[in-house]
C-alpha cells in the first residue's frame, strides 16, 4: 500500500491521499513527497527579458529581487504563472509567443534608485527579515587600496569612502532608513560581512575590527544597540574617561582582544595542575605566542586561510566573555560541525520550506556524502581546515526549494546546489534523479541555448534561481562581452 501511495502518477497520489493519513508530525514530509511528481517539465530558452542582474527569491515566494546593470536601481518582481487556453489538446500545442516574454512569468512591482552617481549597489548583498516585510540592501563607493592609516584602523585593509545600508519595505519599495559607514571596509560579497538573525543585524567592520549590532524596529528604523571591538560593555568608554585614562587609550588593546587574551591565559593556567610547573607551562604555551595572539584580527575565513593559523571564538554579548576558542584544525569543532551543522546558521523559524534545507546533521544522504569525501581525503587536518573554511556560515545563502531536498532528489553538487554561488557552465543537462527510484531521472535543467551551440573558448558561468515551492526556476548564463541568456524552467 505504501508503494501505491508513492505512485508516479500524480492523480493517483492525490486520490490515495484521501484514504491514507500520514503518521503524527509527518504531514509536511508527506506533502513534500508530492514534488517527486511536480517537477519542471518544460524549458523556454533565451527568454525576452530586461538586461538586469537577477539576485534571488525571498523564501515566501512573493518577491524576485533584481538590480539594474549600472548597479544604480533596485527592481522587485512578483512571480505569476503563465496561462493560456486552446481548443484542442493543449500538450500538442506550442506555447504562444508571449510565453517567451519575461513578463508572462513575473510582474514588476516597482523600480527605485538606491545609489547616487559615485555609488553602486552591491549586487551580491540582500537580506530579508523573517516576516518578509523589510529587505536590507547596500551601496558603496569604489574601493581604495592606498588609504592612509587613520586612528583605530589596522594596516593592510583597504578602505571604502562610503558604505550605506538601506532598509526597504518590500511591499512598495519605500526606503525607511539608512546607515552609513565612512572610510571603512565591510565585505559585502555574498553578504559575508553581515548576518541577520530575527530583528538583529551584525555588521563586521574589518578596517576598525568592530562588530556593529543593529536592530530593525517595527517602525522601520535601524538602531545601533551594541558596538563590540575597542569596548565591550556600553559604559567602558565612559569608565576610561572618568578615570582620566582616555588620553592613554591608544596604548590599550581593544576590549574584545583583552577578553580573548584573558581566556587563553586562564585556559593555559588550568591545563597544568602542578603549581611548580605552571609558570613554565605559561611561558611555553602563552607568553611565547603572546605577540601572535595580539596580532590576531577578526576576519571571515576563506579558502586562502586553509594554510594559515586561524581561530574560531564563541563570544557572549551579554557577559562580554569568550566562551570557547577553537583552532581551524580542531577535531572537536569538526565533530560539532558534523553533528550540529544546523546550529551554525539560522533558517527562518516561520518558514515551512526553510526548515527542510538539507544538511549532514538532518539528512543521512548528505551525511553519507560528507563522510565519503572525508574518507577520500589524503590528510585529516587539511580536510578539517577545508570544511571549517565555510564558517562562520553566510546568512540566507541556501535555497529552500524542495528540488534540493536530498531525501527526494540526487544531483551533481559540482554543477548545481542549494548554495547561492556561480558555477562553471556545463554543455550537458543537469539531471535530478529520484532517491526512491535511483534509475529514474525526474527532470533536467539545461543552461545555455536551446541549440547548444556556443563558443567553447569563452568562459561561461551559470547561476540558478529556484522558487521556494513552485516548480519554477531560472537558469542564467553569463559570458564575457556577450548578452546574458535567461532560461525559464517550469511545469507545463
Amino acid at each position: 500500500m505504501v508503494g501505491f501511495f508513492r505512485s508516479g502518477n500524480l492523480a493517483t497520489r492525490v486520490f490515495d491521499r484521501q484514504f491514507l493519513s500520514p503518521r503524527p508530525g509527518a504531514t509536511v514530509n508527506t506533502v513534500r513527497q508530492f514534488y517527486e511528481n511536480l517537477v519542471p517539465s518544460y524549458t523556454i530558452y533565451d527568454v525576452e527579458c530586461p538586461d538586469y542582474s537577477f539576485r534571488k527569491f525571498t523564501d515566501d515566494g512573493k518577491y524576485l529581487v533584481a538590480f539594474s546593470r549600472n548597479h544604480q536601481d533596485l527592481i522587485v518582481y512578483r512571480p505569476i504563472w503563465l496561462t493560456f487556453s486552446c481548443h484542442e489538446e493543449c500538450d500538442s500545442h506550442d506555447l504562444p509567443d508571449q510565453a517567451r516574454r519575461f513578463d508572462s512569468f513575473f510582474k514588476q512591482l516597482y523600480s527605485i534608485s538606491l545609489a547616487s552617481s559615485n555609488e553602486y549597489i552591491c549586487k551580491d548583498f540582500f537580506l530579508y527579515m523573517e516576516g518578509h516585510k523589510y529587505g536590507l540592501f547596500a551601496t558603496s563607493t569604489a574601493q581604495s587600496n592606498d588609504s592612509s592609516a587613520t586612528e583605530g584602523a589596522i594596516h593592510g585593509v583597504p578602505s571604502i569612502e562610503k558604505i550605506t545600508f538601506y532598509l526597504v519595505r518590500l511591499e512598495d519599495g519605500a526606503i525607511l532608513d539608512e546607515k552609513a559607514f565612512c572610510n571603512d571596509f565591510i565585505n559585502l560579497a555574498h553578504s559575508i560581512g553581515a548576518y541577520l538573525y530575527e530583528d538583529l543585524v551584525c555588521i563586521v567592520s574589518l578596517r576598525y575590527q568592530t562588530i556593529h549590532v543593529l536592530q530593525i524596529r517595527d517602525s522601520g528604523n535601524l538602531v545601533e544597540v551594541r558596538r563590540i571591538g575597542a569596548f565591550c560593555q556600553e559604559d567602558d568608554e565612559l569608565y576610561l574617561h572618568s578615570h582620566g585614562q582616555a588620553a592613554q587609550g591608544s596604548s590599550f588593546l581593544p576590549g574584545i582582544k583583552q577578553r580573548l587574551l584573558s581566556f587563553i591565559f586562564r585556559k593555559t593556567w588550568n591545563e597544568e595542575p602542578d603549581q611548580t610547573l605552571r609558570v613554565q607551562h605559561l611561558k611555553k604555551k602563552f607568553y611565547f605566542h603572546f605577540q601572535d595572539y595580539v596580532d590576531l584580527i577578526i576576519w571571515k575565513v576563506s579558502r586562502s586561510t586553509e594554510q594559515n593559523l586561524a581561530f574560531f571564538a564563541v563570544y557572549n554579548m551579554e557577559t562580554t566573555e569568550i566562551v570557547s576558542l577553537y583552532q581551524n584544525s580542531s577535531e572537536e569543532l569538526y565533530s560539532l560541525f558534523e553533528h550540529f551543522y544546523d546550529h551554525f546558521h539560522a533558517n527562518p523559524q516561520n518558514s515551512s520550506h526553510g526548515n527542510f534545507i538539507s544538511s549532514h546533521s538532518n539528512s543521512v544522504h548528505a551525511l553519507d556524502q560528507l563522510r565519503t569525501i572525508k574518507n577520500k581525503a589524503s590528510s585529516s587536518p587539511q580536510f578539517v581546515k577545508k570544511m571549517m573554511a565555510s564558517l562562520p556560515y553566510t546568512c540566507q545563502s541556501q535555497s529552500p526549494s524542495p528540488y534540493f531536498d536530498l531525501t527526494l532528489f540526487r544531483y551533481d553538487e559540482k554543477l548545481i546546489s542549494a548554495i547561492d554561488r556561480h558555477r562553471n557552465c556545463t554543455e550537458h543537462p543537469i539531471k535530478f534523479i529520484s532517491v526512491r527510484q535511483p534509475n529514474v531521472v525526474k527532470f533536467k535543467i539545461k543552461p545555455g541555448s536551446d541549440s547548444g551551440a556556443s563558443d567553447s573558448r569563452a568562459k561561461r558561468i551559470s547561476s540558478f534561481l529556484f522558487h521556494p515551492f513552485f516548480p519554477l526556476a531560472l537558469s542564467i548564463q553569463q559570458t564575457y562581452m556577450q548578452p546574458t541568456v535567461v532560461n525559464v524552467h517550469f511545469r507545463r
